[in-house]
């Protein structure tokens, strides 16, 4: 090899070593994600429903990505601790949460401040499910809801109904129902749904808008009557169930959802494969099973930005309205 073919070599080598020497670490030794496991955070207690249908998530999930998905429940706050959690993690995938309409959109109108913004530190990574609502009266009550709101109208601010607590969605679903039927009702908070059912069961409050899982045993016992549920179709679980919609309400809903988030900054390549994997998981049997069981719709498969476009839309519509119901929160 001559001198000038020696000096041309030296100098390939040695761009090419500048190069990796000048390249960012990260660059140069990046792991495949997901390289060890991910935390799914649920701002709700062991075994409600929404941590019963992370789990269910959680086990499909771990199949697909290769990577354990644990999940870690943060209470407390109304969901505001958990959300936190996520908002404020490391944007790198490994620390996920599921995130609710009380998380993402009622608390955004109860509170006046918050540690953290819904749109600009947390990213949607896709849909889950929705949970429709159902306007069950005391037994002594008319049986249908033209008829109830024949006698709303007849007694304003007589008649009345039970909710989970001020801001609480039984409550802001039962004011949006009183706005749409264009009558007056009473409300009385009570500490949790559960407790606004047992009074209703025995008249003691008269409406209360609550799940189908909850509501369908004492109906059938006769202590209380199912009204109407929301959404665009009937339930499986409860098919003689009219709509709102059917009854004259078209615009009227009530539901609660949910989806997948992570912090604002995730890669979007990671965002993806978590996207990927979740869809895949509301396509399994298991999960639609589990989502039936509590008589939940699958909302995917969605992309992120199709989720954060729905999160948006939900906030437009419901967040006005929240805060104009003047609901005292720090």
């Amino acid at each position: 090899m001559n001198a000038a073919r020696i000096q041309r070599r030296r100098l390939v080598l040695g761009s090419c070593g500048a190069a990796v020497l000048g390249a960012p670490l990260h660059a140069l030794a990046q792991p495949a994600w997901p390289s060890r496991p991910i935390r799914l955070i649920v701002s709700f207690s062991t075994g409600s429903g929404n941590d019963t249908i992370a789990r269910e998530l959680a086990v499909a999930m771990t199949q697909s990505l290769g990577q354990s998905v644990v999940v870690e429940n943060r209470g407390g706050g109304g969901g505001v601790i958990g959300t936190e959690a996520v908002a404020k993690a490391p944007p790198d995938g490994y620390t996920i949460g599921l995130g609710t309409s009380s998380q993402l959109v009622m608390n955004v109108g109860l509170y006046r401040s918050l540690p953290f913004d819904v749109e600009k530190d947390l990213h949607a990574i896709g849909l889950v499910s929705r949970t429709p609502l159902v306007l069950v009266a005391s037994a002594d009550m008319p049986g249908t809801l033209k008829e109830l709101i024949a006698l709303a109208k007849a007694k304003p601010g007589v008649v009345s109904y039970g909710s989970g607590g001020p801001g609480s969605i039984s409550h802001v679903v039962g004011e949006a129902f009183a706005k749409a039927a264009g009558v007056q009702l009473l409300h009385v908070p009570y500490k949790g749904n559960g407790a606004a059912l047992v009074d209703l069961s025995g008249g003691h409050v008269k409406l209360l808008f609550d799940g189908l899982i909850s509501t369908a045993p004492l109906a059938k016992q006769g202590k209380l009557k199912m009204l109407a549920i929301s959404g665009d179709r009937r339930s499986p679980m409860a098919p003689a169930l009219p709509t709102f919609a059917e009854q004259g309400l078209r615009d009227y809903e009530a539901y609660t959802w949910n989806e997948l988030m992570a912090p604002a900054g995730t890669p979007p390549e990671v965002l993806a494969r978590l996207n990927a994997a979740l869809n895949q998981a509301l396509a399994l049997p298991a999960v639609q099973a589990r989502l039936a069981q509590g008589a939940s719709d699958p909302l995917g498969p969605t992309t992120p930005a199709q989720a954060e476009a729905y999160g948006r839309a939900e906030r437009a519509r419901w967040v006005p309205f929240i805060r104009s119901l003047r609901i005292d929160n720090p």
